[in-house]
């Protein structure tokens, strides 16, 4: 019997939100058009363009089913039908969970127009239902400021799988927050969170599996900053103007655990 590990100490991290399209429906023709959820492991990987950003989502989230285009929670789009391992589904699913191949990669995306469609695969007899057409592969990261740390019991401890039970555009409006239409910066439109500490329009490059996570290679293709009603998606040239951001600007898990809420 191997020996327990003990856990690594707790390290304070950026809170991250991300936000996608959902393009299928979760039961029938219902469910929400956009989702969010609360990423904590989110960390540049290249410093040359392109710039690639590791970004790990839990599997059965369905922030996570939305930027994949998997339209069953904690379901695999590279489906091997000979190989199955055991992750915990969302309420009311029970699909089986698929590991990838050996070298864990599920694939490479050579453009955003192929961001969708390519991962969930067929089974013998088996179809897929919804819009695979539109609105997967992309989405937009915000990293939270400090003030919206009540957020993050929303975005983070509830899932929108729970159709009529969670509605998490409307429990942050509660709390001050409303979701707010603005377009990305390549020009697709998204529900975004106001007064974020930055913005980051990502683009699925390719997924490798993380356990019970997928960690989803992106390439950066916008860094923005809020600006009263949108988000203003800054040029090359004023890019270099950005100021560092840490614990005074941004949220933090520290932040989080000091506050009673991770």
């Amino acid at each position: 019997m191997a020996t327990p590990v003990p856990p690594p100490p707790p390290v304070s991290m950026p809170v991250w939100s991300l936000a996608c399209p959902v393009p299928f429906p979760i039961t029938g023709s219902g469910g929400p058009p956009s989702s969010m959820s609360i990423l904590t492991f989110v960390t540049p990987v290249s410093v040359s363009s392109p710039k690639l950003w590791a970004v790990s989502l839990y599997k059965t989230s369905l922030t996570r089913c939305a930027f994949l285009g998997v339209p069953r929670s904690g379901e695999e789009y590279n489906d091997i039908a000979s190989i199955s391992s055991s992750v915990n589904t969302a309420p009311g699913f029970t699909n089986n969970v698929r590991r990838r191949g050996s070298m864990g990669e599920a694939g490479v995306l050579a453009s955003s127009d192929e961001a969708v469609g390519w991962r969930a695969k067929r089974r013998a007899g088996e179809s897929l239902t919804g819009n695979m057409t539109s609105g997967g592969g992309v989405g937009i990261l915000q990293l939270m400021a400090p003030d919206q740390a009540k957020l993050v019991s929303v975005l983070g401890k509830k899932t929108g799988w729970d159709v009529g039970g969670v509605d998490k555009r409307e429990e942050c409006a509660q709390l001050g927050n409303d979701w707010v239409r603005s377009n990305g910066a390549t020009g697709m439109p998204f529900d975004v969170l106001p007064n974020c500490a930055s913005y980051l329009e990502v683009k699925l490059k390719r997924v490798v599996d993380g356990g019970d996570h997928d960690v989803a290679i992106c390439e950066v293709t916008g860094t923005g900053v809020w600006a009263e009603k949108s988000v203003h998606w800054l040029s090359e040239d004023d890019a270099g103007e950005q100021s560092s951001l840490d614990q005074s600007s941004a949220l933090y898990t520290g932040q989080l655990r000091d506050e009673g809420i991770i």
